[in-house]
């Protein structure tokens, strides 16, 4: 970094992580950069935001991955100030939350607690957190065995021994004892005792939200999700309606149509010529298709979630491609139509307070402007794009019609399956036409159903244009920060 300008980059990523549009692992990656700077006031400030940035175990080892991206040479960053970080990190902790935790997820990335824990050197004079240290590092009977004399440390090393239990488990009805008398969850659970519903039952209300989501495909694996008297289904229901649970999961719109997307499909691959072959096998097993009650609760579930996208109030002029191809799959998520993903990505922006001009060029070669509403879900507003009988499309003449009719727009963004034969230099021109009479504008073009463009739609030149190519769940948000410079 410049001089006096040390702390910049550290600013960026805060204003970044605030705004709520930035990529949580990227943060992490420019917060482990902003350690090589040589600047102990930047260093010290980067160690203090840390923590509000990273608490839970999964992201603890993603920064002790990316930072040692960062420092790839000895003595690999490990200086005072991250041995600091890595001890309060495990010290900060209520001994049986760490306790869990170090048995939840015991290594991520070629780290374990082990590794970590031996490096920084962790210390501490509790005799409860120091039992879990030495149960990680040495093993539960040789911290039984150092701290046998210790009152303050056995009802922790109870309770580990209770969490070596429930991971050995192999009988259904201790599992659910110890589930309901210690809160445990699935995570902590052998895979053999996944196969019984009854524990399914009793440890989805445990889960977070987004863990119930994630365990979907295994719980419909098992056919716990084919019947509408199934209490495992009942359990994943309540879980999906629970308001409170659903802010707290701060899930997105994406996230939860992504998810929908796998279940209407039953988590089938690509209809490749060779996942083709594969289901002809005698021994290909078909997931059950799960009980239409699912697909209807993940509906709701993404309608409630909008409120969650995040406030970036714009003008958006947006165009759709509204031949019949729309309904191909996304290139990333080949289940879910291309159609279903521009709807989502339309009623995201306006939640978010884009103020959106939907429009179409129609068989005759004329811009058209399409009816968007408040009230519009992913299905309606699919199904009316589906019936529009629209012509190739033409970003150029869509820039000349805005130009033309004086619509002032921050944003100009084109939606496609796959289309690609674009009059790029006509589109540059019309661009800066638009540019120097009405307004400054930035462009995206988004092909949906493709891997890739060639040649760029995007000015290589130009930092206000964008090409997207396939979808993801992170797709909205890229808009956003965008629209917002971002980037």
């Amino acid at each position: 970094a410049e001089a006096g300008r040390v702390n910049l980059p550290l600013q960026h990523c805060l204003a970044a992580e605030r705004g709520g549009l930035a990529d949580k692992r990227a943060i992490m990656l420019v917060l482990a950069g902003c350690l090589k700077i040589d600047c102990k006031q930047t260093k010290t400030a980067v160690y203090n935001a840390l923590p509000g940035m990273v608490s839970t175990t999964e992201e603890y080892f993603e920064f002790i991955f990316y930072h040692r991206k960062v420092f790839n040479k000895r003595p690999h960053g490990m200086g005072s100030g991250m041995r600091r970080f890595i001890s309060k990190w495990y010290l900060s902790q209520d001994p049986y939350d760490l306790a869990l935790e170090v048995t939840r997820i015991k290594s991520r990335h070629k780290w374990s607690h082990a590794d970590l824990i031996k490096l920084a050197r962790v210390r501490t004079k509790d005799p409860a957190v120091s039992a879990v240290l030495k149960a990680v590092v040495r093993g539960l009977a040789a911290a039984q065995e150092e701290f046998k004399d210790k009152p303050e440390a056995q009802p922790i090393l109870e309770y580990m021994t209770c969490v070596k239990e429930i991971n050995q488990c192999s009988e259904p009805e201790v599992a659910i004892k110890l589930i309901d008398k210690h809160s445990f969850d699935v995570e902590s659970l052998p895979t053999h005792l996944l196969n019984h519903a009854k524990v399914w039952e009793h440890a989805i209300s445990r889960l977070p939200v987004r863990g119930v989501l994630s365990h979907l495909r295994t719980m419909a694996k098992r056919g716990f999700l084919t019947n509408e008297s199934s209490p495992v289904l009942g359990k994943v229901l309540q879980s999906i309606r629970d308001p409170l649970a659903l802010a707290a999961s701060k899930l997105q719109p994406a996230d939860i149509l992504s998810v929908i997307a796998q279940v209407e499909s039953c988590w089938e691959h690509p209809p490749t010529t060779a996942h083709k072959a594969k289901t002809q096998s005698p021994n290909y097993v078909k997931i059950p298709s799960p009980h239409h009650s699912l697909i209807t609760g993940l509906q709701k579930m993404l309608v409630s979630s909008l409120s969650h996208v995040p406030k970036v109030p714009c003008s958006v002029v947006i165009c759709v491609d509204c031949r019949p191809t729309i309904t191909k799959g996304c290139w990333g998520l080949w289940s879910l139509k291309a159609v279903k993903a521009m709807s989502l990505t339309i009623l995201a922006l306006m939640k978010g307070g884009a103020d959106i001009t939907l429009t179409t060029l129609g068989e005759d070669k004329l811009m058209k402007q399409l009816p968007l509403n408040t009230t519009d879900t992913v299905e309606t507003l699919g199904s009316r794009l589906e019936k529009v009988k629209g012509g190739v499309m033409d970003p150029a003449l869509l820039m000349r019609w805005a130009r033309e009719g004086t619509k002032r727009a921050d944003l100009v963004i084109c939606m496609t399956d796959s289309h690609a034969e674009v009059d790029r230099e006509d589109l540059w021109t019309e661009l800066e036409l638009y540019r120097s009479t009405v307004c400054p504008v930035k462009h995206i073009y988004m092909a949906l159903s493709s891997k890739s463009l060639f040649p760029t739609v995007a000015n290589k030149t130009d930092p206000h244009m964008l090409d997207i190519c396939g979808w993801g769940q992170d797709s909205t948000r890229i808009i956003q920060a965008f629209a917002k410079d971002c980037f």
